[in-house]
């Protein structure tokens, strides 16, 4: 009896133990599984792909396209963007600004907050949204070639021409820049990107573009209510901080290559690496006569060489407490009324406002009714980072001059009013009156804010589907 009662105790306890370890090895195992799960692999797009998910941006102005393509790496910041955005559209312009530098997004989707349609799009598009973003930071040469190649295409059948709200301009490397004709103001183009470019471009499953009420599409665009850059372009990463680097086959901030640095992105911390030319040929998807301004590697070469590896510079976030004319790419924490130390040229006082000194280098101006406004800031909305000059908002491809400069041959930038002068810089092209991009009153906020005298539309970008501003390059292409 003992020794039965031994063994069945012996066999208890070895059942029990085996109950046991299995219970603590199950979640072990589930642990290894979940950790050893591959990452998601990037599929390479051709060029009839890239050109379906290019094709609802490709006609917007190129600092606009930049912001997309990079807020578009960020799925979950433009959904958040957006629901604060629909909650805070009855705010002043000033106090919205402020409350969207004050988030913790990457300054591309703050800045997409001066374009509220535009947003949306991107919100109510998720699936498109987040392969553009993906597409981008995976094939940016081949993405920056896509809008190019789709440029080409609207040119050719006279959809893409220069109208009274942008300027289109045809370098002669054959690149197409788009940019708006007043300085002060953008405005978006809405189209059916399935009609304008017929066969050419199939519709990408489950898009709906959102349009702005009052705005209606036909084969062509249209153009809703322009919004100026005013206080938006106080911050960093106002409109004219932004460029596209067609032949570096990538975007510009603050005058300097820019790489997202989303997590969500497929291969995440790989930007480029799918590059593959699929535009340095002919073939489906690429028209007739087009010519790659980027080409493979082009875009990893140049992130190569932009400081911080591109991810921007020190104070280039226009951070919090950044104010009008302050946390510009390259001025970080610069106050309105600091006096900053001036370069060549450049002298305090002499017309400045607060007694705020000037910062010279080449473009400033000594003295006299020309002092620069921005309370110190001599390009506050345009100005790229590190000193570099004009290119931030300058769209390469041959166009020698600043893009935000005026095609008059203005010597200053478009975004830098004068401080009651009669300056050509924020004047739009064509010889208009300039009062419609400098600030009233000499206002410390955006240079390119349009007075009470001028054009200046209502509550400065209430309205969903504009925002910001930006002049054509003064050189390098022709106008179509």
């Amino acid at each position: 009896m003992n020794s039965k009662t031994s063994i069945f105790l012996a066999r208890l306890r070895r059942q029990t133990m085996a109950l046991g370890l299995s219970v603590l090895l199950i979640p072990a195992a589930q642990f290894d599984v979940f950790a050893q799960a591959p990452a998601a692999a990037y599929v390479e797009l051709e060029a009839p792909q890239l050109d379906q998910l290019v094709a609802p941006i490709a006609l917007d102005p190129d600092s606009l396209v930049a912001q997309i393509l990079t807020g578009a790496t960020y799925p979950d910041q433009i959904a958040a963007a957006d629901a604060w955005l629909n909650q805070n559209m009855n705010l002043p312009p000033d106090q919205r600004a402020a409350g969207a530098n004050a988030q913790p997004w990457d300054p591309a989707v703050k800045g997409l907050t001066e374009f509220p349609s535009v947003l949306d799009n991107l919100a109510k598009n998720t699936a498109w949204a987040s392969q553009l973003g993906n597409a981008y930071y995976n094939q940016p040469g081949d993405v920056m070639n896509a809008v190019q190649a789709m440029r080409l295409q609207a040119q050719q059948s006279k959809v893409l021409v220069t109208t009274p709200q942008e300027r289109v301009v045809v370098a002669d490397a054959g690149v197409i820049t788009i940019v708006p004709v007043n300085p002060a103001l953008v405005y978006v183009p809405y189209y059916n990107p399935w009609a304008i470019w017929g066969g050419f471009v199939t519709p990408y499953p489950g898009f709906a573009a959102v349009y702005p009420v009052g705005v209606t599409v036909g084969l062509g665009l249209a153009f809703g209510v322009g919004i100026g850059i005013g206080v938006f372009g106080g911050f960093g990463w106002g409109f004219g901080a932004w460029g596209a680097g067609w032949g570096g086959g990538g975007v510009l901030y603050g005058g300097n290559t820019y790489i997202s640095s989303s997590t969500t992105v497929i291969n995440h911390g790989n930007f480029g690496g799918h590059d593959r030319g699929a535009f340095e040929h002919g073939g489906r998807g690429v028209p007739g006569g087009f010519h790659a301004a980027a080409h493979a590697g082009a875009a990893r070469s140049a992130a190569a060489r932009a400081p911080n590896g591109g991810h921007g510079a020190a104070g280039a976030r226009g951070g919090a407490g950044a104010r009008a004319g302050a946390g510009r790419p390259g001025g970080a924490g610069a106050r309105a009324g600091a006096g900053r130390p001036g370069g060549a040229g450049a002298r305090p006082g002499a017309g400045a406002r607060a007694g705020a000194g000037r910062p010279g280098g080449g473009a400033a101006r000594p003295g006299g009714s020309s002092a620069r406004a921005g309370a110190g800031a001599s390009h506050s909305a345009a100005r790229p980072s590190g000193g570099a000059s004009h290119s931030a908002a300058r769209p390469s491809g041959g166009a020698s001059h600043s893009a935000a400069r005026p095609s008059g041959g203005a010597s200053h930038s478009a975004a830098r009013p004068s401080g009651g002068a009669s300056h050509s810089a924020a004047r739009p092209s064509g010889g208009a009156s300039h009062s419609a991009a400098r600030p009233s009153g000499g206002a410390s906020h955006s240079a390119a804010r349009p007075s009470g005298g001028g054009a200046r539309p209502s509550g400065g970008g209430a309205a969903r589907g504009g925002g910001g501003g930006h002049a054509a390059p003064a050189g390098g292409g022709h106008h179509k």
